[in-house]
């Protein structure tokens, strides 16, 4: 029976020049050659993960992308959408407002855009690696014309602020929106029953393989529900404490190091 790799990227598979070695490249054509799976999980949009995907020069088949932190998922082979989850836009527009109200940068998404009230540092920051086309719009309800998948707050020196923005917001978000660090600086906005382990377990069950039959890598706290629901999950030797302590195992070399490699080798019994 097939195996699957759900496997972050940005700390996790990608070094921080966003790209993977020779040897790490190898494992993941050996890894879906022999008939496993593997998702790209990540918290950036679609069309972001399917230009990694080009560039690191993976095949479609056995391949899948789920975005937004698992509120869209695609089969790369027959574009099939495994999942799709969205926020109401009454909800991103309140999000955006409160953020605005403590002079935090706020951008949503249409499925092609970025979507921002204005240029700014944060976004500017955002977009070096993140490279979608851009829409500076002041009038989000009409430039909106469907629910987007997630919201994006940006501080880039102040976690505490983000923090902050997670209590004014918590009572009001209860059961509706999931509020989640993919990196210190990035505070995501999803519905509140997507997630990147809700995806997981999607396309397990999608796929009929079994749980301990999935292996799940990841370094930040948008990565925990992922790691918790994997039969094997991993976290790397660069991730936040608290995935430390939920992982299965923790590599001993970080993302610049080929951390993730020796576990994919192992996993999949692969020589």
């Amino acid at each position: 029976m097939s195996k699957i790799l759900f496997t972050d990227l940005d700390g996790t598979l990608l070094n921080d020049k966003k790209t993977i070695s020779d040897s790490l490249k190898k494992a993941l054509i050996n890894l879906l050659k022999s008939g496993n799976k593997l998702v790209l999980s990540s918290g950036r949009p679609y069309d972001s993960i399917a230009a990694v995907k080009e560039h690191l020069g993976l095949p479609d088949e056995n391949v899948y992308i789920s975005a937004y932190n698992g509120s869209y998922v695609v089969d790369c082979t027959t574009k099939e959408v495994l999942v799709e989850k969205r926020v109401a836009i009454e909800d991103i527009l309140h999000i955006s407002e409160e953020a605005g109200q403590m002079g935090l940068h706020c951008h949503t998404y249409t499925d092609t855009h970025i979507v921002s009230r204005s240029e700014t540092p944060e976004l500017q920051f955002y977009r070096q690696t993140i490279r979608l086309p851009l829409i500076l719009s002041s009038d989000w309800e009409n430039t909106l014309t469907k629910a987007p998948f997630k919201a994006l707050a940006v501080h880039l020196h102040d976690h505490t602020k983000l923090v902050a923005l997670i209590e004014r917001l918590k009572n009001w978000a209860d059961g509706k929106i999931m509020m989640v660090f993919s990196n210190p600086c990035y505070l995501e906005f999803l519905p509140a029953d997507s997630g990147k382990g809700e995806a997981l377990k999607a396309v397990c069950e999608h796929l009929s393989i079994p749980i301990n039959h999935c292996m799940a890598a990841g370094d930040a706290e948008n990565d925990l529900t992922m790691i918790e629901a994997a039969g094997t999950g991993i976290a790397m030797a660069n991730a936040e404490p608290e995935l430390k302590e939920a992982a299965d195992f923790v590599t001993y070399h970080s993302n610049n190091e080929d951390g993730l490699l020796p576990f994919i080798i192992s996993f999949f019994e692969l020589s």
